[in-house]
């Protein structure tokens, strides 16, 4: 085990943060540290399932190949949150059997990600033993399921401005309430007032947008000319808030 990785670590998951000293030690005994590089893969789709994993450090894209070969960013993945645990559920028979496959792909977005496999098998025989876990899986679950469902609705209904503007306006959320609970964190800071620093690149953005980096650069530019944005760099300063959200109400 990484000498880093402590209890009060997985303590930190959202999925554990409930549970006693004796069954976080129990996880700690049959979960694997990891780091990663950027643009390391943790998994493809089809690739034989082992467990599921936790974000400590960094970020993790999850993604899926088009029959053409285009990528789509499914989810993002920050520290805490759990990512890959479908099959636990989806399919008891084939994760106890080894005939279980993780059903996207998973790949490491800044150097020194650190990530936690928590082994499928143990982890089973533990929720058996802890019913509350198991309801708290399930609903974590459930709201990346929304999640999912809402991004889907947006690329099919929302033209590219309104999804950007939705985009930013959700970071810089994000971003308060984080900075509400700790001073910083990695992936968004909040510098100024009205202003985000993204935590991806814009190839990333424009692939979890659905559409291309021209389309997004264009789209960036159409919001500066308008003195919504200022700035196509990783640092976006929002210069009208109002008019921004206006694009996603």
């Amino acid at each position: 085990m990484h000498k880093k990785l402590t209890i009060e670590d997985i303590k930190k998951i959202q999925l554990f943060s409930d549970l006693s000293e004796n069954d976080l030690k129990k996880i700690y005994s049959f979960s694997n540290f990891k780091k990663l590089k950027k643009g390391e893969i943790l998994f493809f789709d089809t690739e034989p399932f082992t467990g599921f994993y936790c974000v400590l450090e960094g970020s993790v894209k999850l993604y899926k190949i088009s029959s053409e070969g285009r990528e789509h960013i499914v989810h993002i993945m920050c520290p805490y949150n759990t990512f890959g645990e479908v099959p636990v559920f989806d399919n008891y028979e084939a994760v106890m059997n080894d005939t279980a496959v993780y059903p996207i792909n998973a790949m490491a977005l800044e150097d020194d990600t650190d990530v936690l496999l928590v082994s499928a098998k143990p982890f089973l025989s533990f929720l058996k033993e802890n019913p509350n876990v198991c309801l708290k899986f399930l609903s974590t679950l459930s709201r990346r399921l929304k999640l999912l469902n809402n991004h889907i609705e947006g690329i099919t209904l929302h033209d590219i401005k309104r999804r950007l503007a939705k985009y930013i306006l959700d970071e810089f959320e994000n971003a308060k309430n984080q900075k509400e609970k700790i001073e910083k964190t990695k992936h968004i800071l909040l510098k100024e007032k009205n202003s985000i620093e993204l935590a991806i690149s814009k190839n990333d953005l424009a692939s979890h947008l659905g559409t291309i980096l021209e389309t997004l650069s264009r789209t960036f530019k159409k919001l500066q000319d308008e003195k919504i944005l200022e700035g196509q760099g990783k640092k976006i300063p929002i210069k009208n808030y109002n008019k921004l959200k206006s694009y996603v109400i």
